[in-house]
């Protein structure tokens, strides 16, 4: 699992079947300083939890597909969580 910020909305008009109805971000990976670390990358949210602004968690890999009730879409990372703070 790894900290993001979401910083922007990805806008497509065309989808695979998979992820037609997920919103889709732009997210600035972030340590839990809050410090920007490597480059920003575009992650789905399949549960629709995260607005521009939000600190999140968010997967990668196989476990980013897994996030998707159906257990699979074709899609590198995934938001699962909302974070509310960093104690």
């Amino acid at each position: 699992m790894k900290l993001g910020l979401v910083v922007g909305v990805v806008w497509s008009t065309k989808k695979v079947r998979e992820i037609n109805w997920c919103r889709m971000y732009i997210v600035q990976p972030i340590s839990t300083s809050g410090e920007e670390i490597d480059t920003p990358l575009v992650v789905a949210d399949p549960k629709n939890l995260a607005a521009c602004g939000d600190k999140v968690i968010y997967v990668t890999s196989t476990d980013a597909s897994q996030a998707f009730e159906s257990g699979f879409a074709p899609v590198n990372a995934s938001i699962v969580e909302l974070v509310d703070k960093i104690v």
